[in-house]
């Protein structure tokens, strides 16, 4: 008798909700935790970061009107913040796509859901590092002029410029990521 119970055990493994639930009080208590009012901290939490994007949108502002001067640049740098967080941001955007190709390359069947997180966090980081050259230029209503569009005067950008280069790879990468 106690063999018998011993192999029900191993064949059939124990619910993984224990008691009298139906699917009704499971998806209430599922959906509880989402469909509450929030709390008190959480009002708190979502208003300090609504304030941050505030000072973001503020200061972006601030920047698009009196020019990259305010980050410094007019004193001679050999590095300015816009650079620095584009080649940050493509940085985040390499780790994605290695972290997907190594999990494609070794054939991982478990795979799939770490690869749209790799893949998503790549296009994200893509998206934000074109943030930084596109304030950098200064006059952010004239950033059309870096692109290759043709025109009656017969004017095309700079093709030497790295500022045009980086609107290229930026373009080919997100295109890449995008597809892959």
């Amino acid at each position: 008798m106690a063999t018998h119970e011993l192999q029900s055990e191993t064949i059939f493994p124990p619910p993984l909700v224990s008691g009298n639930h139906t699917f009704h009080s499971v998806t209430e208590a599922v959906c509880s935790v989402v469909e509450a009012p929030p709390s008190k901290g959480w009002i708190a939490s979502f208003l300090v970061a609504l304030m941050g994007l505030s000072i973001l949108g503020i200061s972006i502002g601030w920047l698009v009107w009196e020019g990259t001067g305010v980050w410094g640049l007019n004193q001679p740098v050999s590095w300015g913040l816009a650079i620095v967080n584009f080649v940050f941001w493509v940085g985040i955007g390499h780790a994605g796509t290695l972290i997907s190709a190594i999990l494609f390359l070794f054939r991982q069947k478990w795979r799939t859901s770490i690869n749209r997180f790799a893949e998503a966090m790549t296009i994200f980081a893509v998206i934000c590092a074109l943030v930084f050259p596109t304030i950098h230029v200064g006059r952010v209503w004239l950033l059309y002029w870096a692109l290759p569009i043709p025109n009656q005067m017969g004017m095309w950008p700079n093709f030497k410029s790295p500022l045009l280069w980086d609107v290229f790879a930026v373009s080919t990468y997100f295109t890449v990521s995008l597809l892959f």
